[in-house]
């Protein structure tokens, strides 16, 4: 019972400690300096989680097989040209279901 006691207090004071930002400021408008700066944390976080999936294993410098590579390149240039993420994703997951199939040598 002691460990569940610590984990859901720690679980409790962490959403404490990160929610009273939000309630400070949860009412005001940022300044119109931070909108270009915060646009870009959505896609520099998908790319970190993105390109340390494919590139990095077990702390190594390790590419991913091609196909993998394939799907994502696949995906960024449709995404670049059309501005649709649903349907890119989309796209991307067929492209790499392609390369996954049994008995494809890529």
């Amino acid at each position: 019972m002691t460990a569940w006691l610590v984990i859901v207090s720690v679980g409790v004071g962490t959403y404490i400690f990160r929610s009273v930002l939000f309630v400070m400021i949860g009412d005001r408008a940022l300044p119109a300096w931070t909108d270009r700066p915060l646009s870009y944390v959505g896609p520099a976080a998908i790319a970190a989680l993105v390109g340390g999936s494919l590139l990095v294993e077990q702390g190594r410098f390790s590419p991913a097989p091609g196909g993998d590579l394939v799907a994502v390149v696949t995906t960024f240039v449709f995404v670049q040209r059309t501005r649709n993420v649903a349907l890119g994703l989309v796209i991307g997951f067929a492209v790499l279901w392609c390369f996954a199939v049994p008995g494809y040598a890529g």
